[in-house]
């Protein structure tokens, strides 16, 4: 958090651009967990939008002179287009104010999108790149020279310790990707385990919820009469929609003892429910990244170097709590007996 109170003074009116308005429940966990931080850092956040509400002249309005906030994650490259076009276009928009491009992973090759990314970028004079991870910093600073590069860990961490939505009722529960990031690990596990694999997903009444609260932000964009009119409406719907996916991801990991997963704020999320987690890397190798940089500190988290180590990783896991609980028996029974309490 220093590093985003040295970029961001308590006191200071911002906008924060780019609210993840999918049911990506790991971006809705940065969402959080920036917001989080903010509102410690005494931060004022006066104009709040998603990629297709992004109004320039409301943003001035709303925040004459203040920073620009763009949410972090993992898209800034070439992969992710539609966010990488939507960050350039702020960046343009606004060549004379402040903007902060709250920390990201690099995933750009060599080719068009890096040309036009360097020439956008180079153009502006008061543009911060924080980047989430060590290795990062070094290749935003090769391929942005002009620009400042820091460091700065996710701010999904700002989201902090939860607990389970529940007592475990699976061995093991496994999210792992099926999209463009997907390193196509092949996972082994024993037969006699109970198990489910999941994905970042909405149902039933949450998925109701998340379809009624898009309905103020549908109203908002036919003019902007009724985005001045819904506008705190609309941002308490953005808060409500992150709050959903990231209770209903919870409630996912919540159901296994163990938690196997090659996403890396599935990760993050299990570890900090208090699950232990199993972490693969993904096909970017962020999740490595991350891990090495610091989320190895999460007690609960574990890195296994490919899909061959995942079962080994899960017997012993679930051995140890195993050989936990039946002490914890042991121990409960023999107080009782010396309390009076088993006569």
């Amino acid at each position: 958090m220093r590093i985003l109170a040295e970029e961001i003074p308590p006191g200071t009116r911002v906008a924060l651009v780019d609210f993840p308005n999918h049911q990506n429940a790991g971006d809705s966990l940065i969402w959080l967990g920036t917001r989080k931080y903010l509102q410690q850092l005494g931060v004022v956040v006066d104009y709040i939008a998603d990629m297709s509400r992004y109004d320039p002249a409301l943003l001035r309005e709303a925040v004459p002179d203040g920073p620009i906030l763009i949410q972090g994650g993992g898209n800034f490259g070439d992969r992710w287009t539609a966010m990488q076009d939507f960050r350039e276009r702020v960046i343009v928009d606004f060549p004379d104010r402040k903007i902060i491009q709250l920390p990201q992973s690099v995933d750009f090759s060599q080719g068009e999108r890096l040309r036009q990314a360097q020439a956008v970028l180079g153009e502006h004079r008061n543009l911060t790149l924080l980047i989430r991870d060590h290795a990062g910093v070094g290749r935003a600073r090769e391929l942005f020279g002009g620009t400042t590069v820091r460091f700065c860990p996710d701010l999904a961490l700002g989201y902090g310790l939860q607990s389970p939505a529940s007592p475990p009722k699976l061995d093991v529960l496994m999210l792992i990707r099926r999209d463009d990031e997907s390193a196509r690990h092949t996972i082994e596990l024993r037969e006699t385990w109970t198990r489910r694999e999941t994905e970042w997903s909405l149902k039933g009444w949450d998925l109701a919820a998340w379809a009624v609260l898009h309905i103020p932000g549908a109203v908002t964009k036919r003019s902007r009469f009724a985005a001045r009119k819904l506008k705190s409406l609309v941002e308490a719907c953005y808060q409500s929609q992150a709050e959903i996916n990231v209770r209903a991801a919870t409630k996912a990991l919540s159901l296994g003892r163990v938690v196997v997963t090659d996403r890396l704020h599935a990760s993050v999320l299990g570890a900090l429910i208090g699950r232990p987690v199993i972490a693969l890397d993904n096909e970017t190798g962020k999740v490595r990244a991350l891990y090495e940089g610091y989320l190895h500190k999460l007690e609960n988290l574990t890195l296994a170097g490919n899909g061959n180590e995942v079962q080994d990783r899960v017997e012993t896991i679930l051995a140890t709590a195993d050989a936990r609980a039946a002490l914890s028996t042991r121990n409960q029974a023999a107080s009782e007996v010396g309390s009076g309490g088993g006569f």
